[in-house]
């Protein structure tokens, strides 16, 4: 009984927040709102949920939600009550016009800008093609592989591949992938030198439009098997918000936008990196494609669906002895890669700027590049974001902090040779399955420290309406410490000691802030995005 008391009394002191699950699959999001004490709601689909998962109790009390706030003296609704909503699927704007102050939804409207294939490389694309060959932006959206829209992107196709070949030496014909828009795990690429005669075979058997990319080589492999890199991002705000008003007569407390006593270019972007992620490794030995091997999916392709059922395929589970790394298998951790990648001998890496040559390590340069390819892929789709999120009327009235969205983003790239990043795809809602106690260990933490960020800033179940909310805002809340809870901010400036604490793990001590050289880069990028 005593133990049943002190659970019962260490309840009460914790906020009282729920998680809507109801419309996710992924148990791990349940595991994590479990282990930081919240509760769940899974009003409908209890019956889809196990007792565990992977080891990981999901159902220790049994009482239906309702009784069990009701013992905090709480009252609850399913439908209204939850402050936090986790959907497995894009929403429209109508959907997040309907939310309430207090709630928090894991999808911004309009995603599809960054999350689409065609459309995201589209604008890049356009951007790209626009700028001096000298420019610092046309150095780093290097980082964008060519890409073309079919069929509305054709003739560029055409103009590409003519210009290729007057260019191309002696017996190396590029190579290029064909990925349906709409596509995922791998369904549906093709790997070809004759990209438009592809199309032509694709449009003949009615298939849909899709994605033609320059095939980029060489890859930087892992024991001779290409791989890439699942980045995780979180995106909680697009535009710069204000406490919500109290009553009448009270002083309205200024965000920390409007202390900082001016509006800077960067204001309401809120960006974060984890600093843990995935390397997924290929089944097969690497080799340049060629037209006797294009068709062998598990040399080129890294995606886990291709690779998983393939012969010799494993998931890491093996610990290194001296850091903790997952270093056997086909899926490892960024411990493994970082020392991987700081091992690597000779210099044969590039320094793109000052910034990069500023790093200390390897792997701290390669942070830094990704984090500009994260940015410049969010701010060229950055207004309609903003536009999309202001007219659901998320920023005015008690809704004013613009606090209702909130995305977890998957940022897949691949290395070259000389530690570039190559973005390949953005995915809205990264798969949250658990196949192996290694995936969820990573995904696990990851989902935690999206709700650990979240947190200072949603109030307990009793403080939810437009009042109680308002005052609570207006209260100063201490942000969780992005360094200890594993994420790295980049936007609206990048989090230096962040960088280090990542860094400290193997002896290094980090990058730092953007410099003015890389803020001009971001402000170039945001005009052309728009058109200016």
């Amino acid at each position: 009984m005593n133990g049943v008391a002190h659970d019962s009394d260490t309840e009460r002191l914790r906020k009282a927040i729920v998680v809507n699950c109801s419309q996710t699959r992924y148990h791990v999001v349940r595991a994590a709102a479990v282990a930081l004490g919240w509760y769940v709601e899974d009003e409908g689909r209890e019956e889809d949920v196990p007792v565990a998962f992977h080891g990981v109790a999901l159902r220790s009390d049994m009482r239906p939600l309702t009784k069990r706030l009701a013992s905090r003296g709480l009252s609850y609704d399913a439908v209204n009550s939850p402050q936090i909503q986790w959907l497995d699927k894009s929403v429209i704007p109508s959907r997040v016009a309907a939310l309430s102050c207090r709630h928090r939804l894991n999808h911004f409207p309009a995603m599809h800008v960054v999350a689409r294939k065609a459309v995201l490389f589209k604008r890049l694309m356009r951007i790209r093609r626009q700028l001096e060959v000298a420019s610092p932006l046309a150095a780093a959206m290097g980082a964008f592989p060519w890409s073309f829209a079919a069929p509305t992107e054709v003739p560029q196709l055409e103009r590409f591949l003519r210009d290729r070949q007057r260019q191309q030496p002696p017996g190396g014909e590029p190579f290029f992938i064909l990925k349906p828009n709409k596509g995922c795990q791998g369904k549906g690429i093709v790997l070809t030198p004759e990209p438009l005669q592809a199309l032509e075979a694709l449009a003949d058997k009615g298939g849909e439009d899709c994605l033609v990319q320059l095939y980029v080589t060489p890859p930087l492999c892992i024991e001779r098997k290409k791989f890439d890199l699942r980045v995780y991002v979180l995106l909680t705000s697009v535009v710069a918000g204000r406490p919500p008003r109290l009553r009448r007569g009270t002083p309205q407390p200024l965000g920390p936008e409007a202390r900082a006593g001016h509006a800077g270019l960067l204001d309401g972007l809120q960006l974060f990196v984890h600093r843990e992620g995935l390397v997924r490794i290929c089944a097969e030995a690497y080799a340049a494609p060629s037209r006797s091997n294009c068709e062998r999916a598990s040399v080129h392709l890294t995606n886990y669906a291709v690779n998983k059922n393939a012969e010799g395929f494993s998931v890491g589970v093996a610990k290194a002895t001296s850091n903790g790394a997952v270093c056997e298998g086909n899926k490892r951790d960024f411990k493994f890669l970082q020392h991987y990648i700081d091992a690597l001998p000779g210099n044969g890496y590039s320094e793109d700027s000052a910034d990069d040559a500023a790093a200390v390590t390897r792997w701290e340069r390669l942070l830094r590049r990704i984090d500009v390819c994260i940015m410049l892929t969010m701010l060229s789709g950055l207004e309609e974001l903003q536009r999309e999120f202001v007219g659901t009327g998320a920023s005015r009235g008690s809704r004013s902090d613009g606090r209702n969205c909130f995305e977890l983003l998957g940022f897949d790239f691949m290395l070259t040779e000389d530690l570039a990043p190559v973005l390949m795809e953005v995915n809205h809602s990264p798969s949250l399955f658990c196949d192996s106690l290694f995936d969820f260990e990573t995904k696990r933490r990851v989902v935690m420290d999206v709700f650990r960020l979240l947190e200072p800033h949603v109030p307990s179940l009793e403080a939810c309406d437009a009042a109680a909310y308002a005052a609570y805002q207006a209260t100063p809340h201490a942000d969780a410490s992005y360094e200890a809870i594993g994420f790295r901010q980049i936007s609206p400036q990048r989090n230096s000691a962040a960088i280090a604490t990542t860094a400290a793990a193997c002896g290094g001590s980090g990058a730092g802030l953007w410099s003015r050289e890389e803020g001009r880069m971001f402000e170039e990028m945001l005009q052309r995005a728009r058109g200016r």
